[in-house]
């Protein structure tokens, strides 16, 4: 799978629960918002993390998802003028669901070999 399929899987993911969480927002706003809050963590997150040697890979992909969750959080409070704690909460959820859901629907296109 190449970074930009698992980047848009990521994305839509998260898009498709942020609209049930973020509910009365412009639908044009969330998409570039959400947009921007993926395209700046997601590439430090998959990136930053191959440059750091010597750790154990699951505490750090913890700790790189909490920060991601905190960075969004912050570009959600600011962009869709949400209170802090439903940014937080927001940002948590669709992050939870991306990581939880996103090997699973890898795996399902990769044994289906369903590319796009």
């Amino acid at each position: 799978m190449s970074y930009l399929q698992l980047f848009l899987q990521s994305y839509f993911i998260e898009l498709a629960f942020l609209g049930l969480f973020f509910w009365g927002t412009s639908r044009v706003r969330l998409l570039c918002v959400s947009l921007f809050a993926n395209a700046f963590t997601h590439p430090l997150l998959i990136f930053g993390l191959l440059y750091i040697s010597g750790a154990r890979l699951l505490p750090l992909l913890l700790w790189g998802e909490f920060a991601v969750v905190l960075v969004e959080a912050l570009i959600y409070f600011h962009f869709l003028r949400k209170s802090f704690g439903m940014a937080l909460l927001g940002s948590a959820a669709a992050n939870f669901l991306s990581w939880e859901l996103g090997p699973r629907l890898s795996y399902w296109m990769a044994s289906h070999h369903f590319y796009f």
